[in-house]
C-alpha cells in the first residue's frame, strides 16, 4: 500500500478520500487541537499538533522511515489569499513572505522538496492564482530545484461533489477532472432522518435558527440568504436557505445554512454529506469546532479522485484500484 504525508491536515477530510482511494496516512500534522483529535480519531496516532514553520523534515521522516513518500498533501490557510477576507495584504510578495500564515505555503513547498515525494497536492483558494502569486511558487519551486508545477483550477461539482466550491490544486500532475454527473442538496441530505428525533447518526441533532432570525426565516425563499457582509472583493452571504435541486453554496467553516423546506439550521452531519465526508468520519469537539472541521477540508470525493489519478499515472490498473463502500450518501459514485 502506498502513504502519504499530510501537512495542514484538518479533521482529515482529504485524507478520508485519500483512504478510500487506497493510501494511508503515515504521517500528517496540524495546529489545533479539536482538528487533531478528530484526525486521530478516525486514522490512528499517526498525527502530531505542531507549526509546519517549525517543523523540521527530519522529524518526519525520523516517524514515516527513509522510504520516498508517494504522495504529500498540503492545504495551507487560505486567509491571506482568499477574496473573502476583506483584510488581505495588497502586497503579493508580502502576502507570501511578511505574513505568518501566507508563508507557509513556502514552508510546505520546502517540506516537499525535502521529502522529494512522487506526487505532490498542494490546495488552496483561486486567490493564490491573483497579483503575481503564481510567479513567487513558481520560483520557490524552481528556487528548490524542483520542476514548474501545475496549476489544476478544481470544480468541486465536476468531482461529484454536491456543493460549490472552486480551487486551486497545485501538483507535478496534471488533473483531469472527471466530469461526473452533479449532485444536488437532495442527493446528499434528502435520506436524511429529521434531527429532532434520536437517530444512528453522529452529530444530526436539531439546531433552531438563532432568535434574532426566526420571524424572517419563515419568509425566506430558497436561495435567499439572512446575512450579508462584505469580502475583499464582492458581498458574502451566509443563513442561505438552500435549493433541493442543485448543489449547495460554498460550505466554510463559519458557513450555516437553512434547511429547503424546514425552518432550521443545518446540522454539521449534513454539512459533513455536502461535502462528501464518509459518514463513518468522526467528529471531535464543540459543535462550532465540528462545522469548522468541515467547512474548512477538501471535499473527500475530491481527494478520492485525485488519488485514483496519482495511483493510476503510477501505473497500477483499474483493477488494483478500490472503490469505496460508503462515500457519504447513496449513488455518490454513479
Amino acid at each position: 500500500m502506498e502513504y502519504f504525508v499530510d501537512l495542514f491536515s484538518g479533521g482529515g477530510g482529504s485524507s478520508a478520500g485519500y483512504h478510500l482511494a487506497g493510501l494511508k496516512s503515515r504521517f500528517a500534522i496540524d495546529s489545533e487541537w479539536h482538528c487533531v483529535q478528530t484526525y486521530k480519531a478516525n486514522f490512528g496516532n499517526v498525527i502530531v499538533q505542531g507549526d509546519v514553520s517549525k517543523l523540521h523534515s527530519l522529524e518526519i521522516v525520523d516517524r514515516i522511515g527513509k522510504d520516498r513518500p508517494f504522495l504529500v498533501n498540503a492545504s495551507p490557510p487560505c486567509e491571506p489569499y482568499t477574496t473573502a477576507n476583506e483584510k488581505r495584504i495588497k502586497d503579493p510578495y508580502m502576502r507570501m513572505f511578511d505574513d505568518p500564515i501566507g508563508r507557509l505555503m513556502v514552508h510546505a513547498i520546502r517540506i516537499i522538496a525535502d521529502l522529494d515525494p512522487e506526487y505532490y497536492v498542494i490546495e488552496n483558494v483561486m486567490g493564490i492564482l491573483e497579483g503575481g502569486n503564481v510567479e513567487l511558487i513558481i520560483d520557490e519551486f524552481d528556487r528548490l530545484g524542483l520542476d514548474s508545477p501545475y496549476f489544476n483550477i478544481v470544480e468541486a461539482h465536476e468531482w461529484g461533489v454536491p456543493s460549490k466550491r472552486t480551487r486551486v490544486f497545485i501538483s507535478n500532475k496534471k488533473l483531469i477532472s472527471p466530469r461526473l454527473p452533479v449532485q444536488t442538496v437532495r442527493d446528499a441530505i434528502g435520506d436524511l432522518p429529521p434531527p429532532q428525533y434520536p437517530n444512528k447518526y453522529e452529530w444530526h441533532e436539531f439546531v433552531p435558527v438563532p432568535e434574532k432570525f426566526e420571524n424572517k426565516v419563515i419568509w425566506l425563499s430558497q436561495g435567499q440568504a439572512l446575512v450579508y457582509f462584505r469580502g475583499a472583493k464582492k458581498q458574502m452571504r451566509n443563513y442561505i436557505r438552500l435549493e433541493y435541486d442543485k448543489p449547495a453554496e460554498v460550505v466554510m467553516g463559519k458557513s450555516r445554512f437553512i434547511h429547503p423546506i424546514d425552518d432550521r439550521v443545518l446540522t454539521p452531519r449534513e454539512h459533513a454529506r455536502l461535502m462528501t465526508f464518509p459518514d463513518s468520519h468522526k467528529l471531535v469537539g464543540s459543535m462550532e469546532q465540528a462545522y469548522d472541521i468541515v467547512g474548512e477540508a477538501v471535499p473527500s470525493m475530491i481527494a478520492f479522485q485525485i488519488g485514483r489519478q496519482l495511483l493510476k499515472d503510477f501505473g497500477y490498473s483499474e483493477d488494483e484500484l478500490s472503490s469505496p463502500k460508503e462515500i457519504g450518501f447513496k449513488n455518490i459514485l454513479q
